[in-house]
């Protein structure tokens, strides 16, 4: 994988990891899972797009 893409990954995880935590963190203060849904669903696109990201860095072919 180009280390951009290692790079983006990382950021995504991260920032999926956090959405993920603070949707669980409000609805454990209270707040009804339904207002955290948004925060669950972006989690999941940062986990999708880092899913794309390695499908599509696999091996080139080097035949001209």
């Amino acid at each position: 994988m180009h280390p951009a893409r290692k790079g983006a990954s990382l950021v995504l995880a991260i920032v999926g990891l956090l959405s993920w935590g603070y949707a669980a963190w409000r609805t454990f203060n209270g707040t009804p899972l339904e207002e955290s849904l948004p925060l669950v669903t972006g989690g999941i696109v940062c986990f999708t797009l880092i899913v794309v990201f390695a499908a599509s860095g696999g091996k080139k072919n080097d035949e001209p």
